[in-house]
């Protein structure tokens, strides 16, 4: 009989175990040398059999192998390491197999596709083997959960500056510090907390002849991947990445409903307050002359860059984008610095902020609020791994387990909503951001005029989160002589209408709880929209909802009125004249 063989492992950790590739091997040829079959071929790889067959590609080289060589019968180890997909997965395979007249040799017993009991044998084998790989699968989910909320390390190389003790010894999963790699790593977070730019960081790393992770030099998204890793204050976090939607990034969200984060799981080499300083640092620009408003400004949900044209600076959106403007750079960014610093240098904005910042005890609030949220989340989804057991041992029947976990899943994502309220409400109370604040609107009560458009782009980018504008159409025509030629210049199609300003702190009280309301705005969120009126004045009402609301009216004088019945102006709105 002329046989194909097929010697697989998951894992390159399993070829050291008993089902080693030398161990299936060694067992096959004497199978082999025993009763005569002729070895047409042997394949060998580490590859996982719960995967599409049309991404195994050991399994793809037996498949090609049988369409040409035509052989008697494909050799296995065990019958799951041939596949442990789904249903389709396994009809296809053994269809094939079944139409090519292949018999399968499992450990030297060989099953014949050509018999119904055969076939019905492989079948029930492919249902225990699935059933296997799943029971596998959450107990190593529920085994890392468990531990990553005890702060043990769930898998990966730790990093830079930690070691984790190897398998076996005391004290696995609690990340060690790594004296001479903890130095380095506190010499990154100091210079970076210092307003040191990432370059220049590797070029000092480099002239110092500090050894890199990887060994050789050390390289900008190195320097950025530790200066942005929160395990350095001795926090544990998993679960903590979310796919950003319509592309391949992740993005980190450590009050998402399935992060686990601890404090204090192992040492820290850095503290939190020289953290927050580092990775605080406005972002550096990568042109000589960076435009003002790169990564924060955005249209119609369309992030705008920067781009030139005919020699004129515009912001436009990606290409691609159909309809999408090219705003001139000098017009936006007078309408969004104009409105910034209109709304910066109020008095009540200030006065503001200075409140926030003393909310030490609202803060302790929260905190506490966040801990016992927390602390209920985790019970849930302990009761969740409980009852997955219990029906698993048979100790309750399928409806008994839908209904409990319904319930617990309805009770857990309600406590998770209101956790992650709790963590943006702390993030509002976050010292640390009101004090950049505050300076930033200090340096503009000095004196705005005096500002460098270098100065201005720094301090709305370490104020301002993001920057919404809306644009329109302008009907007008080129420029033209008498001759109806064409003169030189550029005529501008679009104007700015509204600008948006999304701040990294509420202004005040009242704005961060009228903002959860529905009208469509976001804590900490600011408005400038244009106001057709030749008066000036700054109001201060009550809308229908009985939030406050301050109104600005752009002018040289201004007057200070109460009324209480404006509802046609949403919490928190800053309306200018343009």
């Amino acid at each position: 009989m002329r046989v194909v063989a097929l010697f697989r492992v998951s894992t390159e950790k399993q070829a050291s175990e008993g089902a080693s590739l030398e161990a299936q091997q060694r067992i096959y040829r004497e199978h082999a040398a025993a009763k005569g079959w002729t070895t047409v071929a042997e394949f060998r790889g580490h590859e996982s059999a719960t995967q599409a067959a049309a991404d195994r590609r050991v399994l793809q080289q037996v498949l090609a192998c049988v369409r040409d060589t035509e052989p008697d019968a494909v050799y296995v180890h065990e019958q799951s390491r041939l596949t442990r997909g789904d249903d389709l997965e396994v009809a296809m395979l053994l269809r094939e197999f079944r139409e090519r007249r292949l018999k399968i040799i499992v450990n030297g017993v060989v099953r014949d596709l050509s018999s119904i009991d055969e076939r019905f044998m492989v079948g029930i084998q492919g249902l225990v083997d699935r059933a296997e790989s799943e029971r596998i699968k959450e107990r190593m989910v529920r085994g890392k959960r468990e531990r990553a909320k005890q702060g043990k390390k769930t898998g990966g190389p730790a990093p830079f500056g930690y070691t984790n003790p190897p398998p076996g010894q005391p004290g696995r999963g609690t990340l060690v510090v790594v004296p001479d790699e903890a130095a380095v790593v506190r010499k990154i977070f100091t210079l970076a907390a210092s307003g040191t730019n990432d370059r220049k960081i590797v070029a000092a790393l480099n002239e110092s002849g500090s050894r890199a992770p990887r060994g050789g030099k050390w390289g900008k998204s190195t320097v950025r991947r530790i200066i942005e890793c929160v395990a350095y204050m001795g926090t544990s976090a998993n679960n903590v990445w979310i796919a950003n939607p319509g592309s391949r990034t992740f993005r980190r969200n450590m009050a998402n409903d399935r992060a686990i984060v601890v404090k204090n799981a192992h040492p820290a080499i850095v503290d939190e307050d020289l953290w927050a300083a580092a990775n605080g640092r406005p972002k550096q620009p990568r042109t000589a002359k960076p435009r003002m408003l790169t990564g924060l400004l955005w249209w119609q949900g369309v992030p705008l860059s920067g781009d030139s044209h005919n020699g004129g600076s515009y912001y436009r959106a990606p290409r691609g984008s159909r309809g999408a403007p090219w705003l001139p750079t000098e017009v936006v960014d007078h309408a969004v610095w104009d409105a910034f610093a209109k709304l910066a240098t109020g008095e009540a904005f200030v006065a503001g902020l200075m409140r926030e910042a003393e909310k030490a005890q609202d803060r302790a609030l929260i905190e506490q609020e966040v801990e016992h949220l927390a602390g209920q989340v985790a019970k849930l989804e302990r009761r969740l791994d409980r009852l997955v057991t219990m029906r698993a041992d048979g100790e309750i029947d399928k409806d008994t387990y839908a209904k409990r976990r319904g319930e617990a899943e309805a009770e857990r994502a309600s406590l998770a909503s209101q956790l992650a309220a709790q963590r943006a409400r702390l993030a509002v109370f976050d010292g640390a951001g009101v004090a950049r604040v505050v300076r930033a609107v200090r340096t503009l009560l000095g004196g705005r005029t005096r500002l460098c458009e270098a100065q201005k782009r720094q301090i709305l980018r370490s104020v301002v989160r993001r920057v919404n504008v809306e644009a329109e159409r302008v009907a007008a025509d080129f420029a033209r002589d008498e001759r109806g030629r064409v003169l030189p210049g550029r005529t501008d199609r679009w104007r700015v209408r509204s600008v948006e300003l999304t701040l990294a702190v509420s202004p005040n009280e009242e704005v961060c709880e009228s903002a959860a309301g529905n009208d469509g705005y976001r804590d900490g969120q600011l408005v400038t929209t244009p106001l057709g009126c030749a008066q000036l004045a700054e109001t201060e009402s009550t809308n229908g909802s009985g939030h406050k609301v301050t109104t600005l009216l752009g002018s040289d004088q201004v007057a200070v009125t109460e009324d209480g019945g404006d509802t046609n102006l949403r919490p928190g709105q800053l309306v200018r004249a343009p």
